[in-house]
């Protein structure tokens, strides 16, 4: 193998072995830092290969704590990771500090497009502007461009339309597990 070939693999820097209330308060630490979801297998890297049942275990903790002692954020599992997230309470205040415009919002027509993807999916573009009654063609490219859809595959249709989905991103933007945290149809239909 030619020494260009070889592959360069950078060593991690050894960590201490930490006792149970240590290593608790380090995945705070860590989850702290991190401005996404982070898996239980990537808690367990970065505290050097602790047991990855002993960090669910002990995220189970430090979820419990956090609701117990009336701190201003809460442990979520989202997307298949754990995140610190903060209390709604707290989101205009958050917004003023951070000067997050309104501009990053979603329309009223893409939360409409991006629902119906949600419900629906895989869907193609036309079935959704069937639903719709309207182009959803500038929806469409918001949506993929804040990277909530994305294309899943194509119709066995003629013409072969793409077929859409939403992505994990979907997941973290809502702040939910699972699609099956989604509210059903009929309980979208008792809030209307």
């Amino acid at each position: 193998m030619a020494e260009n070939e070889i592959e360069e693999h950078e060593e991690l820097e050894p960590v201490e072995s930490l006792g149970r209330d240590e290593t608790r308060q380090a995945i705070h630490a860590l989850l702290f830092v991190s401005d996404r979801p982070v898996s239980a297998d990537r808690l367990s890297e970065a505290l050097g290969d602790v047991d990855k049942e002993v960090v669910v275990n002990l995220l189970d903790e430090l979820g419990g704590e956090l609701e117990n002692c009336g701190a201003p954020y809460k442990l979520r599992e989202i997307a298949g990771g754990y995140q610190l997230v903060t209390s709604s309470l707290f989101a205009p205040y958050i917004r003023r500090m951070l000067q997050i415009k309104k501009s990053n919002k979603l329309s009223k027509t893409a939360l409409e497009t991006l629902a119906i993807i949600a419900y629906k999916q895989p869907v193609t573009r036309a079935e959704v502007e069937s639903v719709r009654g309207v182009s959803v063609a500038y929806a469409f490219d918001t949506l993929q461009e804040k990277k909530l859809i994305k294309v899943s595959g194509v119709a066995e249709v003629p013409g072969r339309p793409k077929l859409y989905r939403t992505t994990e991103e979907f997941l973290v933007h809502f702040g939910i597990k699972s699609l099956k945290e989604l509210p059903s149809m009929e309980e979208i239909k008792e809030l209307a």
